[in-house]
């Protein structure tokens, strides 16, 4: 085991034991679970050599904050749980909080300094359940809750918290059964070109219309789902379909608009990926030059061989390849001179915040350098005003979207924009230009 603590099968075993102790003495007993907050993020950038120190030091910072007759048990990835018998709520409230800021001091690993930031869950017995299963089954929604809850750190399992649990499973099912009659929608956002003032390409994004027809549901409230729950590979591939069969429908009307489709980390890593991805280039007949597939920069080093090997292929089937969120992860410049046919994509939180903020500035400045010394075409995403499409311009950006420019779009209405923005004088040249697009904003993640 790596971190030398008992495992899923022996913390049963203690919590039984706790169980019939506290009944025998009419005490309470507390079972506390805990995440480590952007984990994944760790393993993705730094690998999981450092992932793996990094679980090795932490149950001894746990072991600091709470008594030896308590039980600390690996409960999987990087869940810890932690059986705390003959405890009071405020005890364990105190202990939640030692923990937390034992985990909040620097762990040293090979050099390199890492702070890192838990949730935790906390169920109660006999308040909150009898046996093990139920116990650490609440501990886990309570948990989730925390992880939901800006700014908490800890959360205590109510009944309540049942009712989002229910309501996080029911999405789920909604959501494979909108992938399974194929109901997820595309809508096109433009990439506007400061060279040319032209749009020279789309953004697929996938919306999900609402059951009851108002609306559309946000891609925040369903992707995180489609990942955690596996459907995002599902979910991508009929993304890809939808958007090389509306590419092709253009293209019969002699409409030659380059198309960007997400990948996520998940499918990147998928081998099957540049084979599905070849097949539908047969099968639309569509110029893999007019495909660009965007890519997050801690994607390629999650799993960086096996990252590679999906670009190269992907690479020799001619289609392109973009970093997006460029700026706020840890790509190299020699994983950037690997890339073929890549274009970089400055972060919008960098763009939207960069005339207020001289460092988000100058790392945007930075961007649009390297790019450029590398014979790297870079799109500012995120542009939110006119200030900020002039300062792209100023710094010589080639290209930029937003919802300045416009929002995401249904494929028939991005073409009547696209020909106001083709028609029109530079956007930033015009006071006036943002029209029924003015105060949109654009937060959440797409796929």
């Amino acid at each position: 085991e790596l971190t030398e603590l008992p495992n899923r099968t022996l913390l049963y075993e203690r919590i039984e034991q706790a169980i019939l102790e506290a009944q025998r003495d009419e005490t309470t007993i507390a079972i506390m679970l805990m995440d480590l907050n952007r984990f994944k993020e760790i393993n993705d950038t730094l690998g999981h050599f450092y992932g793996d120190y990094l679980l090795q030091m932490i149950a001894p910072r746990m072991w600091e904050c709470i008594r030896q007759a308590d039980t600390i048990a690996r409960f999987g990835g990087d869940e810890f749980a932690v059986v705390l018998p003959g405890v009071e709520l405020e005890q364990v409230i105190n202990i939640a909080e030692k923990i937390t800021r034992a985990m909040e001091e620097p762990f040293h690993i090979e050099g390199n300094s890492l702070s890192i930031d838990v949730s935790i869950g906390i169920a109660l017995y006999p308040r909150h359940g009898t046996d093990s299963d139920t116990l650490l089954q609440h501990a886990d929604i309570a948990l989730y809750a925390a992880k939901k809850t800006s700014g908490a750190f800890y959360s205590i399992y109510n009944a309540e918290l049942d009712d989002h649990s229910m309501k996080r499973l029911m999405f789920t099912v909604e959501l494979r059964e909108a992938l399974k009659k194929e109901q997820l929608v595309l809508h096109y956002q433009p990439k506007y070109s400061l060279v040319s003032r032209q749009v020279c390409g789309v953004e697929a994004l996938v919306r999900w219309p609402r059951a009851d027809g108002k609306g559309l549901t946000a891609p925040a409230d369903f992707i995180p789902i489609a990942e955690k729950t596996g459907l995002i590979r599902l979910l991508t591939y009929q993304v890809l379909e939808k958007a090389f069969a509306q590419a092709a429908e253009w293209a019969k009307r002699d409409i030659f608009l380059p198309v960007a489709i997400n990948i996520s980390t998940k499918v990147l890593h998928d081998l099957d990926l540049p084979g599905h991805v070849k097949t539908l280039l047969e099968k639309w007949e569509i110029d893999p030059g007019t495909i660009t597939l965007e890519i997050t920069e801690s994607s390629m080093v999650a799993d960086p061989a096996l990252a590679f090997k999906t670009i190269t292929a992907l690479g020799e089937l001619g289609v392109h390849l973009s970093i997006d969120d460029f700026g706020t992860g840890y790509s190299s410049l020699a994983l950037l001179k690997r890339l073929p046919g890549c274009e970089l994509k400055i972060d919008k939180s960098l763009v939207i915040n960069m005339i207020k903020n001289q460092n988000d500035l100058t790392i945007v400045q930075a961007s649009i350098d390297l790019a450029r010394s590398m014979s790297l075409q870079v799109v500012a995403e995120g542009v939110e005003t006119r200030e900020a499409l002039e300062k792209l311009t100023e710094l010589h950006c080639e290209m930029a979207q937003g919802f300045y420019l416009s929002p995401p779009l249904p494929a028939e209405e991005v073409l009547a924009r696209i020909a106001e923005l083709n028609a029109g004088p530079h956007p930033a040249k015009t006071a006036d230009n943002r029209g029924v697009i003015a105060d949109l904003r654009l937060t959440q993640p797409t796929i």
